[in-house]
C-alpha cells in the first residue's frame, strides 16, 4: 500500500511539473527540395525528431527545459504566427515543402507550404523573414539547429549589411547588421537572407543573391561587395 501511494505522489509531483506553456500538439516538418526531410513532433514534454531519407529514418528525444518552452511561446506571440494563413504555395518546382502545426489552449495554428512561405507582402502586421524567425524559436527550444543552422544575420537583406573585414586565409568574412552586431560569415554560408558568400578576398567579397525572375523562380546573382570604414 505504502508503495503504491507513493507512487501515485511521484506521478502527481511530475505531472505538476508539466511547464503550463507547453502546447498540447507541436508539429513541424521541411524538406528543402532532393534533401532529407526533418520531423518534430511533441509527445508529453518530450519533442521527437525524426530525419528522414528515403528508407533511412534517424530518430531521437529532446526534452526542453521549462525556461524554454516558455521563451518559445513568447516567441509565437511576438512573431504573430498566429496570423498564417492555412496555405502557401508556388507553382515552382524542386521547392521545400513545410508544414506547422500548433495548439495551446487559447491558440493554435495549421498552416503548410510548398516554395512559398508567411510574409509582409501578403500581411503587413507580419514580422519581416516571418517564417525565419520561428525557425529561430525552434531552435532555440531545441538548444540546436533544426534541419540547418539559422543565425540572426538572416533576418536582415544583404543590403543592409556593411562588409567591415575579412579573412582570406581563414575564409570568412565580418559583417554588421542595422543594430550595430557583428557577424562573422564563412564561405558557403548565408551572408542575409538572401546571399551566400562564395568568395573571400584582402578586401572584397563575392556573394551570390537570390531573387526571382519574371516567371517567378528563383535565381543566383553575383554581385561583390567592398570593406567599408568600420
Amino acid at each position: 500500500m505504502k508503495l503504491a501511494l507513493l507512487a501515485l505522489a511521484w506521478s502527481v509531483g511530475c505531472f505538476a511539473q508539466v511547464p503550463a506553456q507547453v502546447p498540447k500538439v507541436l508539429v513541424t516538418t521541411i524538406q528543402p527540395s532532393l534533401k532529407p526531410q526533418h520531423a518534430l513532433q511533441l509527445d508529453g514534454v518530450t519533442i521527437v525528431y525524426t530525419t528522414r531519407f528515403g528508407a533511412e529514418i534517424e530518430t531521437r528525444r529532446i526534452t526542453p527545459p521549462p525556461e524554454r518552452w516558455e521563451a518559445f511561446r513568447k516567441a509565437l506571440d511576438r512573431d504573430k504566427v498566429w496570423r498564417w494563413k492555412a496555405s502557401y504555395q508556388t507553382s515552382m518546382k524542386d521547392s521545400t515543402r513545410w508544414l506547422v502545426k500548433i495548439e495551446y489552449a487559447d491558440r493554435s495554428l495549421a498552416s503548410a507550404g510548398l516554395g512559398a512561405f508567411p510574409a509582409r507582402s501578403g500581411d503587413k502586421a507580419l514580422p519581416r523573414y516571418a517564417f525565419t524567425r520561428y525557425r529561430i524559436a525552434l531552435q532555440e527550444l531545441l538548444g540546436e539547429p533544426f534541419e540547418r543552422r539559422i543565425r540572426s544575420i538572416e533576418l536582415f537583406n544583404v543590403r543592409e549589411l556593411r562588409l567591415v573585414g575579412t579573412n582570406p586565409t581563414e575564409k570568412w568574412a565580418s559583417f554588421r547588421d542595422p543594430g550595430g552586431k557583428l557577424h562573422q560569415v564563412s564561405v558557403k554560408e548565408f551572408a542575409g537572407a538572401d546571399a551566400m558568400l562564395q568568395k573571400v578576398d584582402a578586401a572584397s567579397v563575392e556573394v551570390s543573391v537570390l531573387s526571382r525572375n519574371k516567371e517567378g523562380e528563383w535565381v543566383e546573382q553575383p554581385r561583390t561587395l567592398k570593406v567599408v570604414a568600420k
